[in-house]
């Protein structure tokens, strides 16, 4: 049995999200930002356009893919993937719950910022947990979540712009057709 087109449409955007995930993930480690430590979350779009115009298992091997890949071309493997990889997944959870639970309730922009604070907490779990034992790390947990829900608004608006563009274009609509 030959898969339909469908599914290698799925295949291809799956793919082609992944793609982009993974490139936005390696651009945005050359951005500099004034507060060490803190990244934009460009490569989240990938993830939540996935959720959006797919599905969740589609969102799972791009995060996936993303928290592989972005630490093995950026660098120090494993540390970065350590705490890349459990807090990619648990964003992914997290924004994949509340997109398909809620979903006449959320925006992409709130769906960014809840993932964005679900990736920030998760990480400072881990690295309290494997390499800082002080729990003192959490005072710095607040500071950090307000970052978060920005870049994560920011996100979700540049995720919202995609699909409103993608749904004005009927090619693109072609693509997504289930």
């Amino acid at each position: 049995m030959t898969p339909s087109p469908n599914n290698h449409n799925r295949l291809a955007m799956t793919g082609l999200f992944a793609a982009l995930t993974v490139a936005l993930g390696v651009l945005e480690s050359f951005i500099a930002l004034p507060v060490p430590g803190v990244r934009i979350g460009l490569s989240n779009v990938g993830i939540m356009l996935c959720l959006y115009l797919i599905d969740f298992p589609a969102a799972m091997y791009v995060a996936v893919t993303k928290a592989i890949l972005v630490p093995l071309l950026t660098g120090n493997l494993i540390v970065k993937m350590s705490i890349a990889l459990p807090s990619t997944l648990a964003a992914t959870v997290v924004m994949g719950l509340s997109f398909f639970l809620m979903r006449r309730f959320t925006t992409p922009l709130s769906i960014g910022a809840l993932g964005a604070v679900a990736h920030i907490c998760t990480q400072f779990f881990v690295v309290k947990n494997l390499y800082i034992k002080a729990d003192a790390i959490y005072n710095l947990l607040p500071y950090f979540c307000f970052f978060s829900v920005l870049t994560g608004v920011l996100t979700g608006y540049i995720t919202r712009v995609i699909i409103n563009n993608i749904r004005e274009d009927e090619r693109c609509i072609s693509c997504f057709r289930k």
